[in-house]
This record gives C-alpha cells, sequence and structure tokens, in this order.
C-alpha cells in the first residue's frame, strides 16, 4: 500500500508545526521581566561614581562582579569619567567593610564630599545557577542612579533573567544589565 504524496506533505507539514512550537515554547522558558523608569537625559561629562550593590544573593561578592559588568556597559555608553568605589587603607580590615548598607553609605558621604554629581548604586537579589537537570543561570537585580546635589533617584531599573544551561551565569548578567540600561537617555 503505497502512501499519497498529499498525505506525506500533510504530515511533513503537521511535524514542522509541532517542531516550530516546540522552538517557541523553548524560547519563552528562557525569558527576563524589566522594568524600567524613565528619566531626563543625564549628562555624560558629570563625575559619575558606581557605590557598593547590596548582595541580597546567597552568593558571595556577587555584588562586586555586577559593579564591574555596570561599570564597563555604562563606559560603552559613553560615560567615559565614571569611577569605582575604592576601600581606603584603613577601611580594609574594617568589620564594617562587610555590611554591604555601611559600605553603601561611606561611599555616597564620600560621593557628596568629592563633588559627584551621580551616583551608581542598587542591589543583587538573585545570582545563582538552578538546580536541576539544565542548571540554568538566574540573575535578579535593581539599579538606581541617583543625583547626589538633590539626593533624589532619577533613574531606577529592575529585572530577572534566566538563561540556557550553556550560559554562563556572567554572561546572563551582562545580557540582563545591558538591557536595563539600553534605554538611559544620555547627552
Amino acid at each position: 500500500m503505497l502512501i499519497g504524496s498529499k498525505k506525506i506533505l500533510r504530515f511533513a507539514h503537521l511535524k514542522f508545526r509541532f517542531f516550530f512550537l516546540i522552538i517557541l515554547l523553548n524560547l519563552l522558558i528562557a525569558c527576563s521581566v524589566i522594568d524600567i523608569q524613565k528619566s531626563a537625559p543625564l549628562s555624560s561629562s558629570e563625575r559619575w561614581l558606581i557605590l557598593p550593590f547590596q548582595n541580597y544573593s546567597q552568593t558571595p561578592r556577587a555584588g562586586e562582579q555586577v559593579e564591574e559588568i555596570l561599570s564597563t556597559l555604562l563606559r560603552i555608553r559613553g560615560i567615559s569619567n565614571i569611577e569605582m568605589y575604592q576601600l581606603d587603607d584603613d577601611s580594609k580590615n574594617d568589620w564594617a567593610e562587610f555590611n554591604d548598607r555601611k559600605r553603601q553609605e561611606k561611599a555616597m558621604s564620600l560621593a557628596i564630599k568629592e563633588n559627584v554629581s551621580y551616583a551608581v548604586t542598587g542591589s543583587v537579589d538573585e545570582w545563582q545557577y538552578k538546580l536541576g537537570v539544565g542548571s540554568e543561570p538566574v540573575v535578579g537585580l535593581t539599579i538606581r542612579i541617583i543625583e547626589l546635589s538633590s539626593g533624589k533617584v532619577i533613574w531606577s531599573a529592575s529585572g530577572a533573567r534566566s538563561g540556557w544551561s550553556t550560559e554562563s551565569l556572567s554572561g546572563t548578567a551582562q545580557k540582563l544589565i545591558k538591557n536595563l540600561i539600553s534605554d538611559l537617555s544620555i547627552t
């Protein structure tokens, strides 16, 4: 018994639809959630300082990793006058430096003294590989820009992203941070 060419085509078409549906569902699994506040344009010629990020994740030093990635991506966006908060030699052995909130407050007061215009800070909420078959990387964070002359948050963004099991955690974070700052208006 021979199968007609129309039946073969119908079967192939049905198989193609099923394959397309599977691919679409896989794309939706590696998704992200992003919320971004709109702001007035920020000047790239002003002094910027990246403050310590508060680390609410269970991964040590995740905040420092975000700070490094963020500083690079902001430089790529055209902010050349951006610095990272550095511990002074007297504070390197101080237990208070292990408290993210105290480090952030200390850095903020230093930035105000040094006439920095914009301070960039935030928090890391999630920084891990999900347990399971695929071990997908998962990143969740918030970024805020504070105008130090007024003390007001003038821009903020929050997001979470999960990647594929073949992606790295830092690569997933870089994609998320790039998406978060993509709408940041810089002049």
